[in-house]
């Protein structure tokens, strides 16, 4: 079975718990996974464009060049997340933590950051919501 309809079969049945799991270039485009556990996971470019992941644990999660286009992120934990050259575009991250994230070359075009947290985070060659290079 496909990793990502098994994912969201399992989530609607009310497991929360994926840690570790290997999602890359899975299609996650608009689901709603509010509160999930994804850290560890390998969301590699996976396609989360419009996805609900607020309240999501992406700790440690490999980002990398995955397309969060219009993403919800709000309150997610994106701790040391490897989100290099992520598509953030008009994505939410709102009150998030991304605390010693690696978002090298991460395209924000448009991303409502209030209340997120970047201490630490590497950011160099970011476009940051205005469109300027950060």
């Amino acid at each position: 079975m496909d990793v990502a309809i098994d994912l969201l079969k399992k989530y609607a049945e009310g497991q929360r718990d994926f840690e570790g799991i290997n999602l890359a270039q899975a299609d996650l485009s608009n689901a709603d996974l509010s509160g999930i556990n994804l850290s560890k996971a390998n969301l590699a470019e996976a396609d989360l464009t419009g996805a609900n992941l607020s309240h999501a644990n992406l700790q440690e999660a490999n980002l990398a060049r995955a397309n969060c286009t219009e993403a919800n992120l709000s309150y997610a934990n994106l701790l040391k997340a490897n989100m290099t050259e992520v598509q953030l575009a008009y994505a939410s991250l709102i009150g998030a933590i991304v605390i010693e994230a690696n978002l090298v070359n991460a395209f924000m075009f448009n991303a409502v950051l209030t209340n997120a947290n970047f201490t630490d985070a590497f950011m160099q060659g970011v476009t940051m919501p205005d469109g300027s290079d950060g």
